[in-house]
């Protein structure tokens, strides 16, 4: 019995990743600032979501720029930006202040984000027990529904920025410019 108990509990854990259609997990993390921000002080709006394994490493600090250059245009479409890592809100405020990055960082320090969502990387640059995020980005709709979803398992590959652009346009109902 135990056995089947342990079994169901792995099952129940690979299956725990957030899928299109369901409510978004609420949280509260500090941002660069130390400032503790809510997912659901979000709402009403478009909320996007990238997950980023590590600040200051070569793709992520790419990423988070494409976004921070893309910043008025996903506006535009109606989207609030948070960027989320592992690192914590010291590290965020440098690498926020060093790319000018003008949205907010937020620091899920104690990797509960991270499984809530079901994209933890178990080892980050080959460090065993390193758990980062996997790099990931989720379009949130105005009542917090996950809408769009993409996960990488392999932390070297950027999202695919045209199509979250194409996806936010396409599914633009005027609330840009808020």
């Amino acid at each position: 019995m135990a056995s089947s108990a342990a079994f169901m509990h792995m099952a129940a854990a690979k299956s725990s990743s957030v899928k299109i259609g369901q409510k978004a997990p609420d949280f509260e993390l500090p941002d660069q600032d130390m400032k503790n921000r809510k997912l659901s002080e979000f709402r009403g709006k478009k909320t996007i979501l990238a997950f980023f394994p590590a600040a200051e490493s070569p793709v992520c600090t790419a990423e988070m720029c494409v976004i921070r250059d893309s910043l008025d245009e996903l506006r535009d479409y109606g989207a609030n930006v948070l960027g989320i890592s592992v690192d914590g809100p010291f590290v965020n405020k440098a690498f926020a202040n060093n790319h000018h990055l003008n949205f907010p960082v937020l620091s899920d320090y104690g990797r509960k984000v991270i499984k809530k969502y079901g994209i933890v990387m178990k080892k980050l640059a080959s460090m065993p027990d390193y758990n980062a995020a996997k790099r990931s980005v989720f379009v949130l709709d105005e009542q917090g529904k996950v809408r769009y979803r993409w996960v990488s398992d392999d932390p070297l590959v950027e999202p695919n920025y045209a199509e979250i652009k194409e996806f936010l346009k396409k599914n633009n109902n005027g609330s840009g410019n808020n």
